[in-house]
C-alpha cells in the first residue's frame, strides 16, 4: 500500500540540485550553428558539433533540462512508445532493424558521455523487463521476444512457470521478456552536467533566453539577435510555438512518482534478485525501477489527461491509480510516496520522431517528438551530422511530410473513444 498523505508535486530531481539558470543572451552574436533548446537533443547536437570543431551556440527558454529531458524517469532503453515488435510488424525486418539500431546509438551516446566526462547522474545498470499483465499481454511480450530473436538481439522469455518468482516479486504478471545493455539515471543531473561540461569547453550556452521568432537565419530574442549559418530547433513539443508543425507534433501527459527510500527487504519484495527497469503491457502502461538511493520510481499515464491541452497538477487522481496498482501487484509492500509530478512530451501520429528542414528555409532544421532520451540523443547527433557531412539516411523516415503508418500501439490508442476524443485531431 501507499501511505496516505498530501504528496508534493515538485520534481524530485530538482530537490537534489536546484535549477540555477545561467546568463541570458543580450547583444549581437554570429555563429556557424545556433541550437534552440537545452534538453537532451539540443545538448547532444551542440556536443557533436563542438567535437567536430564547429562554432555553436545554445539558447534555452528556461534552464537546461527544464523540459521533458529533466523531468523524465531516466529509463535509458531503446523501448519507448514503439516496441521492436511493432516496428517489425509495421515496416518489415530491414527497416525495423535500421530504426532500432538508430535508437540504440542514442543509448550508446549517453553511456559514453557518462564515462567520458565522469558525469554523476545516479547511473544504474539494470536490464529491461517487459512484463505481461494478462495472458493476452503475454502474447504481446512473446512477440517482442520473437522480434528480438529474429533480428539478432539478446532476449530471455519467461512465462508464469519459468522462474518469474526469481525476477519479480509478484504473482500478478503472466510472463516477461528481459534484455540487457540498458540502464537508469537521473536525467536532470545528466543534462546539467553536460551543460556545464560544454560551457567549460567554450560553448556559449544562454539560459532564460526565448527564441521569439526566426527570420531567415536570424533568431530574435528579448535581449538581441543571433545570426547563424544553420539553425537547429530542438524544442520537442514546443516547436509549434514557432508557428510550424502544428499538425505534426502534439503532446501527451504522463505522471511520475518517487517513494521515500525503501529497506533492502522492501526492494527484494519487488525484485528478488537484481533490480530491473520494468514496464507492463497496459495500453497506458506503468513503469518502475529502483534508484541508487533505494527509492521506487514509478510512473504511468491517465486516459483522462493523456491528451489534455494543458499540463495538469491534478496528481491526486493518478496517486490513487498508483496506489491501486501497487496494492494489486505487490499487496505486502508498504511504501510512502514522497513526490508525484506531471510531465509532458511531444509525440507524432505514428510515435516516431519528427525531423526535417523548414519548408521555406533549408537552413533551419527541426527535431521533435523524441519519445525517450535515447531517441533525443541520437536525433541530436544526427542533426549535427547533417551540417557536418550531409547525413541523410533517415530524412524520409522521420520527415514531417512522410506517410504516417499507424502501428499496432497507436491503433489501440485510437480505438479508445475517450482518448480519441481528447487527441485534438491526431488522425487529421
Amino acid at each position: 500500500m501507499i501511505m496516505a498523505h498530501k504528496i508534493p508535486t515538485s520534481v524530485y530531481w530538482y530537490t537534489a540540485k536546484d535549477p540555477h539558470p545561467g546568463e541570458s543572451f543580450s547583444g549581437e552574436l554570429k555563429t556557424t550553428v545556433a541550437v534552440i533548446g537545452g534538453g537532451m537533443a539540443g545538448l547532444s547536437c551542440a556536443q557533436r558539433l563542438h567535437d567536430a570543431g564547429i562554432p555553436v551556440a545554445v539558447i534555452e527558454r528556461d534552464f537546461c533540462g527544464a523540459g521533458a529531458s529533466g523531468k523524465t524517469s531516466g529509463f535509458i532503453t531503446p523501448d519507448s512508445e514503439v516496441e521492436l515488435s511493432s516496428l517489425l510488424a509495421t515496416y518489415g525486418p530491414e527497416k525495423a532493424k535500421r530504426i532500432w539500431e538508430f535508437v540504440l546509438s542514442g543509448v550508446g551516446i549517453i553511456r559514453e558521455n557518462i564515462r567520458r566526462y565522469g558525469i554523476s547522474c545516479d547511473y544504474q545498470v539494470q536490464d529491461s523487463l517487459f512484463v505481461a499483465n494478462s495472458p493476452s499481454g503475454f502474447r504481446h511480450v512473446q512477440k517482442e521476444h520473437e522480434a528480438r530473436m529474429r533480428l539478432g538481439y539478446a532476449s530471455t522469455l519467461y512465462d508464469k512457470n519459468q522462474a518469474m518468482s526469481q525476477i519479480i516479486g509478484s504473482q500478478k504478471y503472466a510472463g516477461a521478456v528481459r534484455y540487457p545493455e540498458t540502464f537508469g539515471m537521473n536525467s536532470y543531473s545528466y543534462c546539467r552536467a553536460l551543460r556545464d561540461t560544454l560551457h567549460a569547453l567554450g560553448v556559449p550556452i544562454y539560459e532564460q533566453t526565448t527564441a521569439e521568432r526566426i527570420d531567415g537565419t536570424v533568431i530574435f530574442t528579448p535581449g538581441g539577435r543571433i545570426t547563424a549559418d544553420h539553425i537547429i530547433v530542438c524544442t520537442d513539443r514546443f516547436i509549434p510555438d514557432l508557428g510550424v508543425l502544428k499538425k505534426e507534433i502534439y503532446h501527451v501527459q504522463t505522471f511520475l512518482g518517487i517513494t521515500k527510500p525503501l529497506s533492502p527487504d522492501q526492494i527484494k519484495n519487488i525484485f528478488p534478485g537484481s533490480p530491473f527497469m520494468a514496464w507492463d503491457t497496459d495500453l497506458v502502461y506503468n513503469y518502475f525501477r529502483i534508484t541508487g538511493d533505494g527509492r521506487l520510481l514509478i510512473g504511468g499515464g491517465d486516459l483522462l489527461y493523456t491528451y489534455a491541452r494543458n499540463a495538469t497538477d491534478n496528481t491526486a487522481r493518478f496517486g490513487r491509480r498508483l496506489k491501486n496498482y501497487l496494492e494489486k501487484k505487490f499487496p505486502s509492500l508498504s511504501v510512502e510516496m514522497e513526490y508525484l509530478w506531471p510531465g509532458m512530451l511531444g509525440v507524432s501520429k505514428d510515435l516516431l520522431p519528427i525531423m526535417g528542414s523548414d519548408m521555406h528555409n533549408k537552413r533551419i532544421w527541426y527535431v521533435g517528438a523524441a519519445t525517450g532520451l535515447p531517441w533525443a540523443a541520437a536525433l541530436g547527433f544526427y542533426a549535427a551530422e547533417r551540417v557536418l557531412n550531409g547525413r541523410n539516411e533517415f530524412d524520409q523516415d522521420f520527415s514531417p511530410e512522410r506517410h504516417f503508418v499507424v502501428g499496432p500501439r497507436m491503433q489501440a490508442i485510437l480505438s479508445t473513444p475517450l482518448t480519441y476524443a481528447l487527441s485534438h485531431g491526431i488522425a487529421k
